[in-house]
């Protein structure tokens, strides 16, 4: 009796301890879902923080390229340098084109605005450790193209045409003052004119890195709308 007693027990705690596993496992089981829910959640909140900052940074894109358009209108309708070379691609980028501004054609002495992305939900997200909460792969390398390469590489073309504008006030600061488009459409072929050009051609290529970053970001945002539309 003692002994059947004894078995009896025996099982008895057996099934208290297999209850007591199933039930820790099960609340792991919630636990683990409930914080993976909670980090999907927070890696859409990245996301959709990331096409909202996009979106604005191509707003930014578009009204600097308008500027420079306004620069590249005034020497190419003085001497069409940008036609010229084959490596300028100038049929590809008709947009950068137009009319000139006879009237208003200073701008061709300064830098246009210069493009300052915002950066505050990727920084957060590599800052947290929380990279790992994308988990398309591919979508978070198009992403860090943009933060990283595409924005780099337009903030080095930027300080080059900062170093080039400081040259034109010191060396032509009457002529920025006083001259109007008559005078430099006479100034082709002199230094003036060359250096314009110079000038300009920079602001050529920072705009289409900038072409560049626009495409990147809107097909970095389309790739979130379709990630986020497929969860």
């Amino acid at each position: 009796m003692n002994q059947n007693k004894t078995t009896k027990y025996f099982k008895y705690a057996i099934g208290e301890i297999v209850l007591v596993v199933i039930g820790i496992l099960i609340a792991l089981s919630i636990n683990n879902w409930n914080e993976n829910r909670k980090d999907h959640k927070m890696g859409i909140q990245f996301l959709k923080g990331i096409s909202d900052d996009l979106k604005k940074d191509i707003i930014l894109v578009d009204s600097v390229l308008q500027i420079n358009k306004e620069s590249f209108s005034v020497i190419s309708s003085i001497d069409s340098v940008f036609h010229k070379k084959q490596f300028y691609n100038a049929k590809n980028f008709t947009q950068f084109f137009g009319k000139p501004d006879t009237l208003n054609f200073e701008h061709v002495f300064y830098r246009s605005t210069s493009f300052r992305p915002i950066n505050g939900t990727y920084n957060s997200l590599i800052a947290d450790g929380k990279t790992t909460l994308i988990k398309n792969k591919e979508l978070f390398e198009e992403i860090q193209q943009i933060y990283n390469e595409n924005h780099q590489r337009i903030a080095s073309s930027y300080e080059a045409l900062k170093s080039l504008e400081a040259k034109l006030s010191w060396a032509y600061s009457m002529e920025k003052q006083q001259w109007t488009y008559t005078d430099l459409k006479r100034a082709k072929n002199k230094k003036i004119f060359n250096d314009l050009v110079n000038f300009t051609e920079e602001k050529y290529w920072y705009s289409i890195n900038l072409l560049r970053i626009k495409a990147n970001s809107l097909k970095v945002i389309s790739l979130i709308d379709n990630n986020i539309s497929n969860d």
